[in-house]
């Protein structure tokens, strides 16, 4: 599902590439030095938040 997190069109977001690698580095970084990293909780239990232009999980519990 698309999300306007980094806007759209003409007022899309120039650093959105930088971010997005910046999140590959962090978490490929925190998965090396927590191997035992995992969701604590079944995927269909996650809540999701659909309102305004946002569309993701309200809370991400994870356990190691």
């Amino acid at each position: 599902r698309q999300h306007q997190a980094f806007g759209h069109g003409p007022h899309q977001c120039l650093g959105q590439n930088l971010a997005r690698l910046e999140l590959q580095v962090v978490f490929g970084t925190l998965y090396r030095r927590v191997p035992t990293l995992r969701l604590a909780a079944d995927v269909q239990e996650l809540a999701f938040d659909h309102t305004g232009t946002t569309y993701g999980v309200t809370s991400l519990p994870v356990a190691w």
